[in-house]
């Protein structure tokens, strides 16, 4: 375990500004560069693996993706392709394999509050959806063609896709479904009615936007269930995906800003009462939580046994998931003033578990001891802001211009896992 001095506490609201945040943080620091390679104009490669450092082209970094004026933020990948939401108002679509663009969209897809993608899992209507701040948008995945719009007032957050329906949390107080080939409103679910209390020493109107009556995040689901947060109401909603009735809802006593988990048994919930939450996934009923140092805004991953998350307290967290008992935790890099946050959900791949920290940096932890095989900074001066996807022997990622200093690029970038 990290003896290191626990993180000063401070209150964070998500999706707040860049430059507002690192004021609030103060200065991040810059870990010392042990390796520099170009990669096209000014992209650059820093490893701290153990052992010999790669030399020349030898590099886990294959290929970046940095259009100029872009702003990166959200990346998925299916079938060679990589597909990157950007918020200037594109979505691109990328070889996953070589780096070069295949497509760009063409119509103006605005995302000042909520926003994401999912890709559709039915053979039958190959699309890709986007959740924004007009509605749903299904795009054809082999040319960005815009398929079909169908407009949600205040619009939408992240959206989950069964075979048979988009389905995504809006800002009106409401979850919708569209059918994946029409965009036809399946069922409409209302959750401001019932909105609970808020916790002792929070303000839900502190954490909405702009006079929105709620403020969903990016929804999953297992094909059955449906599963997202509302942020401002500190509490996880289940939906069955086929009718929108509710199956259960969960409150806990912070803000809720990561995507849920949903495991075989149970589904996993974070919050910024600084705990990871097991709940059964039947019954809605708590299992066990897990404290840790800081807030918990990462989705997390499950095995058989473990299910390993990510805390702002710096730390990645392995616990027993039949008792709720921490195994081990590793602690990533931290500043003294900014502490080390963690947004992203760790993928698990064989024996090893890989996490993508705020400050940059990659890392490669073996999943049964907790200890450190690589970490890796993909891009200098560059903040990572999104999940590690998958596909093959690579890793995907989006990255962002240091908040304060200014520096870095905002980018898509493929890195070697292996």
């Amino acid at each position: 375990m990290d003896a290191r001095p626990p993180v000063p506490r401070m209150r964070y609201v998500a999706g707040m500004s860049s430059g507002r945040l690192v004021r609030q943080l103060g200065e991040i620091g810059i870990a010392a560069l042990a390796l520099a390679i170009v990669l096209g104009t000014n992209a650059v490669a820093q490893s701290d693996a153990p052992g010999p450092a790669p030399t020349g082209q030898d590099t886990r970094v294959i290929w970046k993706y940095a259009p100029k004026g872009s702003s990166f933020n959200a990346v998925t990948v299916s079938k060679g392709t990589v597909f990157a939401l950007d918020r200037e108002g594109k979505v691109h679509a990328i070889d996953a394999k070589t780096g070069k663009v295949q497509w760009t969209s063409g119509d103006d897809i605005p995302m000042g509050y909520g926003f994401g993608l999912t890709v559709s899992p039915n053979q039958m209507f190959p699309a890709l959806f986007v959740g924004c701040d007009k509605g749903f948008y299904a795009l054809d995945r082999n040319s960005g063609k815009k398929l079909w719009h169908t407009a949600i007032d205040l619009g939408v957050a992240g959206p989950a896709c069964t075979n048979d329906a988009v389905i995504a949390g809006a800002w009106d107080g409401k979850v919708y479904a569209c059918a994946l080939a029409t965009g036809k409103i399946l069922w409409e679910h209302e959750y401001l009615e019932d909105a609970p209390d808020d916790p002792p020493g929070l303000d839900g109107n502190n954490a909405r936007m702009r006079g929105r009556p709620a403020r969903p995040r990016t929804a999953t689901t297992d094909g059955k269930m449906v599963l997202l947060s509302i942020f401002d109401q500190c509490r996880a909603l289940a939906l069955d995906a086929s009718t929108g009735k509710r199956l259960w809802s969960y409150n806990t006593k912070g803000w809720m800003y990561g995507t849920p988990s949903i495991g075989p048994n149970n589904v996993f919930l974070g919050s910024q009462d600084d705990h990871l939450y097991a709940i059964d996934k039947e019954m809605g009923k708590l299992m066990w939580k897990v404290k840790t140092g800081a807030r918990v805004e990462g989705g997390a991953t499950s095995t058989e046994r473990y299910a390993y998350f990510g805390s702002c307290d710096s730390h990645l967290y392995a616990v027993d998931q039949t008792v709720g008992r921490v195994v081990w935790k590793y602690a990533t890099e931290k500043d003294p003033m900014s502490g080390g946050p963690i947004y992203s959900r760790p993928v698990v791949i064989e024996d090893t578990v890989y996490l993508a920290s705020f400050h940059g940096k990659v890392y490669a932890v073996n999943r049964k001891s907790g200890e450190l095989l690589w970490k890796f900074q993909p891009l200098v001066k560059s903040e990572i802001n999104s999940d590690l996807v998958l596909e093959g022997d690579r890793m995907f990622l989006t990255t962002r211009k240091d908040g304060k200093l200014g520096e870095g690029e905002s980018a898509v970038v493929a890195i070697r896992w292996k």
